[in-house]
């Protein structure tokens, strides 16, 4: 008895460590609001479903290590079986920050809930306009992310009207009150990735300037279509960097893609 103590109390001094180890779950490298977003662009509703105005949730479950990769992801539950592969797919497209255990990078297993609102959806779509670029290629389906060295072809933006980047920003811009009230200027530049549909996903800041211009920055980059990059044939997602200067003073723009 008297060797089996110091072990047993070890045991529960350790499981007691464990629950109480401050846990943050893994989150949207975008953040949970541009994620959100990003999936509601984006969602494509089940037509059955949304004649027939049912709503529900799909439940994604996955692993996502302590580097932040994401896999095993598979349908938890699901109100509709036309929907299961919608959401399956959106969440297989989003990127991640591990999970924190007291602090450290950890393994986790997570869900991730994809809504479908038939009334809500509607409405979105009655207020907005969905975007296709014309593709001619098929998509590569690994979900693998390539970087500008290892393409044969960049991501563009496209615009339907014939404009550019530059035109997009001048003609869209809503310079922010606060920015202006206070000048503040500079660039904003943003990391995204382009899907092989040409939606922009995972949008991050990577150099803020304050006073709403990231958000509006933000809010110019979800408004684009871009035909994808292309590798061996197929379009494939790709990583990208924008630039977006708010300058007083002058065009309060400027275009600027950097890869």
């Amino acid at each position: 008895m008297k060797t089996i103590r110091p072990i047993f109390t070890i045991m529960i001094l350790a499981f007691g460590l464990k629950m109480n180890a401050q846990v943050t779950a893994p989150e949207p490298v975008s953040g949970k609001t541009l994620a959100k977003e990003y999936i509601t662009q984006n969602l494509v509703y089940p037509e059955a479903d949304l004649e027939q105005g049912n709503s529900g949730k799909v439940v994604v479950a996955f692993h996502v290590d302590a580097q932040g990769e994401a896999s095993q992801h598979a349908v938890k539950s699901s109100f509709s079986e036309a929907a299961s592969p919608v959401a399956l797919h959106l969440v297989k497209t989003l990127l991640w920050s591990p999970a924190l255990i007291s602090g450290l990078p950890s393994d986790y297993d997570f869900e991730y809930e994809v809504e479908f609102n038939a009334k809500s959806y509607k409405r979105y779509w009655k207020r907005h306009l969905r975007h296709e670029a014309p593709l001619a290629l098929e998509a590569d389906t690994s979900y693998r992310i390539y970087e500008y060295k290892q393409l044969e072809e960049i991501a563009k933006p496209y615009f339907a009207d014939g404009g550019n980047m530059g035109k997009y920003i001048v003609n869209n811009m809503k310079f922010p009150t606060e920015a202006k009230e206070r000048e503040i200027q500079g660039t904003v530049r943003l990391s995204f990735v382009v899907e092989t549909d040409g939606s922009v996903s995972n949008i991050v800041v990577v150099n803020s300037v304050g006073g709403g211009c990231d958000n509006e920055a933000v809010r110019l980059l979800q408004g684009t279509i871009w035909i994808p990059a292309e590798k061996n044939g197929k379009y494939v997602r790709s990583h990208n960097m924008q630039d977006i200067t708010f300058s007083i003073g002058s065009r309060n723009f400027q275009d600027g893609n950097s890869y």
